[in-house]
């Protein structure tokens, strides 16, 4: 099964389980305070359904078009243009509840929103726990891409404070540079401050995938070797350590990335530790400099690096579970206030479906899976609050403007209001699955 197959299906997956649940809460809302419900579809279903079954006055159904889904509630649009009176609305109307039990079915899809990205984080916290690096046991410093580079960064550096604050784990430093204003390095003796200004947030932002920029500095020691490759040939080995290249002393993973792009189209002498062993053979480097080997990462590493596991139980999750969904709506509230400042590029990391796709491993991975889902999930809870006519937030805006007026907005200026924010967000929509489109040429 291809990766584009399986990414797609877990897309497809997920996006289901957030619009049933959306949906699902201001469906119980309206039976609660005993409001019908016309129709429930996964999905939408513009001339034709895939399935529907009517159960009791609900019909239950899966449209073929996979953009969100729908309920429809009885007397929550007009349904012709005549201005209903007061003994025309049956009791089981939308229309003839109190404002605050309207407002309640209407953020019913938001609080489910909410309700589930807690629910999976505080699950997922149960089962596996949580695994970190703390800052002080990155002993060797950090190694850096060419992004963290520009933002000022080198090799070695060992993060002191980032805004002026220590940070204990090594896992919450690119996220905290990222939202940050400074870092505080010490370089080799001598502790330097860095800016990160608009200018260097936007080669952060300006990039394919949201990767990490930084990592730990770790020693070239081979994860596994190529099959076919020039390593495998020349006799390398997993878990070899590689200690010199021709003349020149190997101590860190960077260093032999520097090495091997020296020597390009050239023969070099090897010299590795095998198991205690010191052996050294001669390879050919092909013209990219391609050894044909994966070396450890920190996570490798834990003979190295001393990590803490934490584990908790299932009352114990439950907070932490909340604090997990509200640092990453934080963080998301964070991205799309960088949207709008046009120096960070951060409009470059926009997508649509396509870009959420590519989010998910190649690989099933229920972990990653479940875990994106809850991501998504408080990020639709948070988008609907928006006060935009046919999203929640513009119901909700309706609402609250009515019980600070005490008076009922005309129901065919919702109406209007409503069809004309659809017609916005399908085309915001649109442009946005354009410029996903745009961005596989343009970059």
């Amino acid at each position: 099964m291809s990766s584009i197959l399986i990414r797609s299906i877990q897309l497809l997956l997920s996006i289901s389980i957030l619009v049933v649940v959306h949906e699902l809460g201001h469906f119980i809302l309206a039976q609660v305070f005993k409001v019908r419900v016309e129709r429930f579809f996964l999905f939408f279903d513009p001339w034709f359904s895939l399935f529907k079954k009517k159960i009791g006055h609900t019909i239950y159904g899966i449209g073929w078009l996979p953009l969100g889904g729908y309920v429809k509630i009885s007397g929550m649009m007009m349904d012709d243009k005549n201005v209903l009176s007061e003994n025309r609305i049956k009791n089981w109307e939308y229309r003839s509840k109190s404002a605050i039990k309207r407002l309640l079915i209407i953020a019913g899809g938001i609080i489910f929103n909410i309700l589930l990205s807690v629910l999976i984080f505080t699950f997922l916290l149960f089962k596996y726990g949580e695994t970190y690096l703390p800052t002080k046991n990155v002993k060797y410093g950090i190694e850096v891409d060419s992004l963290g580079e520009k933002i000022g960064l080198k090799n070695g550096d060992k993060i002191l404070f980032v805004n002026e604050k220590y940070v204990p784990y090594f896992n919450d430093i690119p996220k905290a540079i990222i939202l940050g204003n400074s870092i505080t390095v010490d370089r080799m003796g001598n502790i330097i401050k860095l800016s990160l200004n608009n200018n260097k947030k936007k080669y952060l932002f300006d990039r394919k995938e949201l990767n990490f920029f930084i990592q730990p500095r770790v020693p070239p020691i081979i994860n596994y070797v190529i099959k076919n490759s020039e390593a495998e040939k020349y006799g390398l080995k997993n878990n070899d350590e590689i200690l010199a290249i021709n003349s020149e002393f190997v101590l860190f993973s960077d260093q032999l990335k520097d090495l091997l792009s020296k020597y390009k189209n050239e023969n070099i002498l090897i010299s590795i530790n095998r198991n205690g062993k010191f052996i050294q053979k001669e390879i050919f480097l092909d013209p990219k400099g391609v050894l044909g080997i994966y070396l450890k990462n920190f996570m490798d590493l834990d003979q190295i690096f001393l990590f803490e596991k934490k584990s908790y139980s299932f009352f114990e999750s439950i907070p932490h579970g909340i604090k997990k969904a509200w640092n990453v709506l934080k963080n998301q509230i964070f991205f799309l206030k960088n949207v709008f400042h046009i120096e960070t590029k951060a409009y470059k990391q926009i997508g649509s479906f396509f870009s959420i796709a590519k989010e998910f491993p190649s690989q099933w991975n229920w972990g990653i899976f479940w875990t994106l889902t809850a991501t998504l999930s408080i990020w639709l809870a948070f988008l609907n609050l928006f006060p935009i006519p046919s999203l929640d937030g513009g119901y909700i805006l309706f609402i609250m403007i009515e019980m600070i007026t005490r008076k009922k907005i005309n129901e065919e200026i919702i109406e209007r209001c409503t069809i004309y924010g659809f017609v916005i967000i399908s085309l915001i929509m649109m442009l946005i699955i354009l410029w996903d489109i745009f961005k596989v040429f343009l970059y």
